[in-house]
């Protein structure tokens, strides 16, 4: 699913009275394992509650995380890691970002921009000399834009492969000989294949691999803990993974090896993680706002999404009122795509600071 940029929005006038019910925070119900839970927020939590119960599908689990002004004010599991084992989803749980990474990638750029490393409108051939020749034109800042005519995956094939890669230039002989599918800047293609394209050009530029590069420049200043690159290795505080098959029943999805996909979609993470990870960027932690608002055109509120096989995440980020929500569920699929990111509306109207 690609990321996008929107208007505010407000909560709309029809909505359920079991949203708005009033009261203190009451306990978690079983199944669910608070992290944190303030009680200056405590209504807005009792709504939030409602709003995520429901996507929890038969066994599966799902996070949530709500940031305001440099805090997280609510994180919260809910269901369990797998059907199989009746472990609770913990606020640190560890799900696939999917595209959650797209603007982590762009923050690195912006970075990498500062320090001289790059510069973000120059050919990236400049960088990466090795590339074909119809790359001459393309630039880090339409591969951060989808603007850059590099084609995104072929097909549910593609998407699925395990093929493992310890930096992002091991990925690159995966599409950059196919030719590119627009003009670079003439229209908006959304594709994994140019983020993996400019975590490569980050590697070359800074001299490290876009694992250590993340390591020390982002992960570490921003607290994204439990964030790691996606690959079939085991770990107590993962989830397990869900599709939905034709007879609307939850299939459990293999353990891929995504490390391949790099900055385009190749991590896992908790939503805490994510939470933090704009929390950084809204404090001016990582990148100076006027350039996070420059990359965005001028908009106040940034939403993003990502979807592959076994799960669905989306998060959104609210410049003025320095606010962040993230869900991360563990069960993908068309319909919980839509249910999640109508939830993070739902959220961030609820959550969001009366001027």
């Amino acid at each position: 699913m690609t990321s996008s940029m929107i208007r505010r929005t407000r909560l709309p006038l029809l909505v359920t009275a079991a949203l708005f019910s009033q009261g203190c925070a009451p306990a978690p119900s079983p199944g669910q394992s608070p992290g944190v839970v303030s009680s200056e927020h405590a209504v807005a939590i009792v709504r939030g509650r409602n709003i995520v119960r429901p996507l929890v599908r038969r066994g599966s689990g799902v996070a949530v995380a709500v940031a305001i002004d440099g805090r997280i004010v609510w994180s919260e599991g809910f269901g369990h890691t797998s059907r199989e084992r009746t472990v609770a989803v913990s606020p640190a749980a560890r799900f696939r970002l999917y595209s959650l990474m797209k603007p982590v990638t762009a923050v690195l750029a912006l970075q990498a921009a500062a320090r001289g490393e790059v510069r973000l409108n120059d050919p990236v051939r400049n960088v990466l000399p090795s590339l074909p020749a119809h790359y001459d034109r393309v630039t880090l800042t339409q591969l951060l834009a989808h603007r850059a005519g590099v084609r995104h995956y072929r097909d549910a094939v593609e998407a699925s492969s395990s093929v493992a890669c310890a930096r992002a230039a091991e990925a690159l002989p995966l599409f950059v000989e196919d030719s590119l599918v627009a003009t670079p800047g003439s229209e908006e293609s959304y594709s994994t294949w140019g983020f993996v394209l400019a975590s490569a050009v980050l590697e070359r530029a800074a001299g490290m691999s876009f694992d250590s590069l993340f390591a020390t420049r982002l992960r570490m200043p921003a607290g994204m803990i439990h964030t790691a690159r996606d690959t079939p290795a085991d770990s107590t505080d993962r989830v397990s993974h869900y599709d939905v098959d034709s007879t609307g029943a939850l299939r459990r999805t293999p353990r891929l090896d995504n490390s391949c996909k790099m900055g385009g979609g190749g991590y896992i993470g908790s939503a805490e993680d994510v939470a933090r990870f704009y929390m950084a960027v809204l404090g001016e932690t990582l990148v100076p706002m006027r350039a996070v608002r420059q990359l965005l055109g001028g908009r106040d509120v940034f939403t993003a999404g990502g979807s592959g096989p076994g799960g669905e995440a989306v998060a959104l980020a609210d410049l003025n009122a320095r606010m962040a929500v993230v869900i991360l569920s563990n069960t993908g699929g068309l319909e919980q795509r839509i249910a999640l990111a109508r939830a993070r509306e739902l959220l961030h109207a609820v959550f969001e600071p009366t001027p």
